[in-house]
Order: structure tokens, then sequence, then C-alpha cells
């Protein structure tokens, strides 16, 4: 990519990420520091070290840093409108501190979480707290990166520790393993037991991508890796929705690295390759001509964050799978996404300004993961 516009993405990306540490609290005196949310705070982490390497100012790494402690500090804690105080995995003191992720860490909704006495609404759901396997996953990668930007193993720990109290998630044991999507804050019961389509995936990538990094750890992950892989066994992963396709497409590029550095995995990474860019290909058949108002910007950039991964990665590791001009069709498509977003008009419609949080950070990701891209793995170095 030309200097020129690697400067004019790094720019446009860096507007995008000051408006949310400022509405978010990161800089003193300014903003809410309470406005957590896991899923944004993940991609803002990765966007802030993307920034510190593509201006060498150490002022995005550092808030980088801050950031990851404001969610602790926030989300490894009970909701402010519930009952219970403390941090939720039941530790106090020093020792909450030195583990801040042991007990999982909150969504982040603007609801506290369902009672077991209350009735099931879905359309409130969707505004409780609790916690999603998903976005636990997130946060991992989020840490197993800052432990590549800082080389202090406390990061790596604590995305471990993660990944241990996830496993809260899988049901049914070795027999036939299942797993909830969303849980209640204590990891006690589910929330909603009905299982995310590309949980179990995402489960076995986040596990071996941490297996890498401590592989004197398999007895402990055992369990979750056997179940995670039984789950993917004779799955197909083909997916229309624009978020699950860069979902898909980020996982591929992880599995590829790993199966390149012989880390045995179940998982074919060809074939989930294939079923990445099928869904691509389907994709690119719909009609993008809708106005801002019937389009969800965080839906959309999850896909172009995913299209400029794979190709920043594309030559990195030899896939050769994917032609040229395919390739030169992709990156067609994540310039229009992109461009389109970066229209102040569009800006200004509701479905900008509802999610502005969460569509400014997966726009700046999208933006810089085409100088970064493995910013956004959280592929730790080796043990």
């Amino acid at each position: 990519m030309k200097t020129e516009t690697i400067e004019i993405k790094t720019n446009q990306a860096k507007k995008l990420i000051n408006g949310f540490t400022e509405r978010t609290g990161l800089i003193s005196a300014k903003g809410d520091p309470d406005r957590r949310y896991l899923w944004t705070d993940a991609f803002a982490v990765n966007c802030l070290f993307a920034l510190y390497h593509n201006t060498g100012k150490s002022a995005f790494r550092n808030k980088a840093f801050q950031l990851i402690d404001l969610v602790h500090q926030h989300l490894g804690k009970y909701h402010p409108g519930d009952k219970r105080k403390g941090w939720i995995s039941g530790l106090s003191g020093e020792k909450a501190q030195f583990h801040p992720t042991a007990g999982g860490l909150r969504i982040g909704k603007r609801l506290p979480e369902r009672k077991k006495n209350e009735a099931y609404n879905q359309h409130l759901e969707w505004e409780k707290d609790g916690q999603y396997f998903h976005y636990l996953t997130k946060w991992i990668t989020a840490l197993m990166q800052a432990g590549n930007e800082s080389e202090n193993d406390q990061y790596s720990r604590w995305a471990a520790e993660l990944l241990a109290a996830s496993s809260a998630f899988i049901v049914n044991g070795n027999q036939d393993p299942k797993m909830y999507w969303k849980m209640n804050t204590e990891l006690s019961h589910p929330l909603v037991s009905s299982m995310g389509a590309h949980d179990p995936l995402e489960g076995l990538v986040c596990t071996s991508v941490i297996l890498r990094k401590f592989p004197d750890r398999t007895s402990q992950f055992d369990y979750m890796l056997r179940s995670f892989e039984s789950m993917c066994r004779q799955q197909t992963w083909i997916t229309s929705d624009a978020l699950g396709i860069g979902g898909l497409l980020i996982d591929s590029v992880k599995a590829v690295v790993l199966e390149k550095d012989n880390h045995a995995m179940s998982l074919n990474s060809e074939e989930l390759l294939q079923e990445s860019i099928q869904s691509l290909n389907n994709f690119q058949r719909q009609d993008l001509s809708n106005d801002a108002s019937q389009r969800l910007a965080f839906r959309e950039c999850g896909l172009s964050l995913g299209i400029r991964i794979l190709k920043g990665m594309k030559n990195k590791l030899d896939i050769h799978s994917i032609s040229t001009a395919q390739m030169q069709c992709y990156d067609l498509l994540a310039n229009e996404i992109e461009n389109f977003w970066l229209d102040m008009e569009n800006q200004k419609s509701v479905t900008w300004t509802k999610y502005l949080d969460i569509n400014a950070v997966t726009l700046a990701a999208s933006l810089l993961a085409s100088s970064q891209p493995e910013v956004f793995l959280g592929i730790p170095k080796k043990a």
C-alpha cells in the first residue's frame, strides 16, 4: 500500500478513535469512563495499538493499556444498577486486581441482567446485561495483542484466565457438547440457551491461540478443546450476515497462521477459508444501494475489516487459493463500505448516531487493518 494512502487512512481512523476516547473517558475531565462496551472496547484497544505503529506516538499505546484497565475496573465488576457489588469473580483486594478476568467480563449493556424470576422478553433482552461468549473471545484477542505490544505476560495470563472462565458456556460435557449464547453475570445459568452460529469456531481458534502461547496448559484446556472440536465437526460455516462473514475471514486467517506454524488443529483452514469466500461471494451479489437509515455501519465495517485482514495477510501466508483479480474485487467492496460510512451525510443517520461508539471504532479498525492486519489477530509469539 502507498505511504500516502496509509497516511490518509490513519488520519481518518485517528479522528474516529480520538472521538471515541473523548466520549468514553480516556481523556482526563472528558467523557464518561462508565461508557464501557466489551466488543467496542476490544477493537478500540487494537485500533490504538495500530495507531501507535503507524504514527510512532506512544500516547496511543498508553491509551490502549489505560483502556484495558478501565474495562477490567468496570466490566469485571457488577453492573452499577445491580444490588451486588464488587468483582464478579468473587475475589477482593489485590487478588482481584491480579486476576481481573477470572470471573469473565460483563457485556456492558444499559440495563442490569434479567433476574431468574423475570419473564423473558426477546426485544428487551438485547438491552440487558450478562456475558456473551463471542465478546469474551474478542477481549482475549485484544489481551493477547497487548502481550505482544508490552512483552508483559500478565496480559496473556489474563487472556488465559478469561478463556478458562468461559468454559461455563459449554454444556452436556463430553457426550454431546453445546454452548449457551448468553449467560448471567456470574456464569451460573443461561439467559439465552440457544447456541451462537460461530461460537464453537471462535472457541476452537481462541483456545488454539492460547495454547500456542501456553503449551504447558494443554491439560487445563483439554476439555474445552475437545468440546469445541466436537461442536465444529461436520459444521457448515457459510453465512449471509456481513459481520459473520468478516468474523469467518478473520478466523480463517488465524487458522492458516496456526496451521503453517505446525500447531495441530482439527480444523481444515483451507475448507474454512473456502466457506468464508463462498459467503463473501454471495454477499457481493447483494444490493448496497440502500440509504444509511436502512444499513448498520458496524456490521458492514466488520465485513470490510475481515477483507482488509485477508488482503494484508494473503502474501505473507502464501494463500494462493484466492486470485489477484478476486482480491481486487473484495478490496473494492471494502472501499465502497468504508467510503459510504466516512461520508458525513451518512454519519447523520439515526443508525450511525444510535450506535456511535461501535460504528466509529469498527470503521476505524477497517481503515487501520489495511496497514496493520496482524494487530487485529492477536497471535502471540511462540513460547
